[in-house]
């Protein structure tokens, strides 16, 4: 299996802005609660990770797009 950590942008659809808005909102990036299960927080940081690979992405897409920051 290859690490989250490595991207490869020639394999990877577009990632919308959109997308990425609605998914951070639904997912925040916030510290677990004290009364939270472990499965719980375990659940939800690996949802986060989805976003964050996928902001990530999208920023790695615009600056191939774009590169000089236009």
């Amino acid at each position: 299996l290859r690490s989250t950590t490595v991207i490869d942008n020639d394999r990877f659809p577009p990632v919308p802005p959109n997308l990425i808005e609605a998914l951070d909102k639904r997912f925040p990036d916030q510290c677990p609660k004290l009364d939270e299960i472990d499965r719980m927080i375990w659940f939800a940081a690996g949802s986060r990770a989805v976003v964050d690979f996928l902001i990530e992405m999208h920023k790695r897409q615009n600056e191939t797009l774009f590169p000089n920051g236009e």
